[in-house]
């Protein structure tokens, strides 16, 4: 069972596949995130949900979904675009400013960093609206 730890590392792996690719819609499957070549099938669960919690947080937008849980037309919202250029992050500027100053990748550590500071900048942002 994932712990809330995986679940921020997966979402810095997503966010960096997306920031990586600019507004370009791509598609994004579980294998473009976990490290092993074929993700076990709680893999591509926890990356589902994970998408799922990034489309309704509103920072990630799909044209379509299919039925192995890949997203076709994945893209950064302006939401999600705002999260990424919020606060310094690893000595950078922004999450952004750190994912493309390291194309080859980052380390477990800071993807599940670049995760925790995106979940409180959305919690941030609930009890600011709530």
């Amino acid at each position: 069972m994932p712990t809330l730890s995986d679940s921020y590392e997966v979402i810095g792996r997503i966010l960096a596949k997306l920031i990586l690719n600019g507004l370009r819609r791509q598609e994004l499957e579980a294998k473009h995130v976990f490290s092993e070549q074929y993700p076990t099938g709680d893999d591509v669960h926890h990356f589902v949900d994970v998408m799922e919690w990034l489309r309704a947080e509103g920072l990630v937008t799909v044209l379509s979904q299919n039925i192995a849980g890949g997203y076709f037309g994945a893209q950064l919202t302006a939401k999600g675009i705002a999260a990424i250029e919020k606060g310094a992050f690893n000595g950078s500027t922004s999450i952004r400013e750190a994912v493309e100053g390291k194309p080859g990748g980052l380390s477990a550590e800071s993807y599940g960093k670049i995760g925790s500071l995106i979940g409180g900048l959305i919690g941030g942002f609930a009890q600011s609206a709530g």
